[in-house]
């Protein structure tokens, strides 16, 4: 299911998505540019244990030419929800979409 996308144009362009999802078994981030070229993601991830809970989060960057798919790895089993955010920064002059994905149990 998408949790959320963002599109952006011009040089550099940079487009952020950020969302929800409740009882996340798998999150991912897609992203995609035109004319294909390189992209630098951002993305951040806060999933705590209970629906009252808090959580330190984590996050990262990764260089990748788009169109790419990137899984990224949950910090437990049983998790209430997880807030989710993702960045993409174009290296030159185009189009970028940033798409937030996940499952639920």
């Amino acid at each position: 299911m998408t949790i959320a996308v963002e599109r952006k144009g011009g040089t550099r362009a940079r487009a952020n998505a950020e969302g929800i999802i409740n009882r996340p078994v798998a999150v991912a981030v897609r992203v995609s540019a035109a004319p294909r070229q390189r992209v630098v993601v951002s993305w951040g991830l806060a999933c705590p244990k209970t629906d009252t809970g808090t959580d330190k989060g984590t996050g990262g960057s990764y260089t990748t030419t788009a169109p790419n798919v990137r899984a990224l790895r949950l910090p437990r089993r049983e998790i209430a929800f997880c807030a989710v955010r993702g960045e993409a920064r174009l290296t030159r002059k185009g189009r970028v979409k940033v798409t937030l994905l996940g499952s639920e149990r």
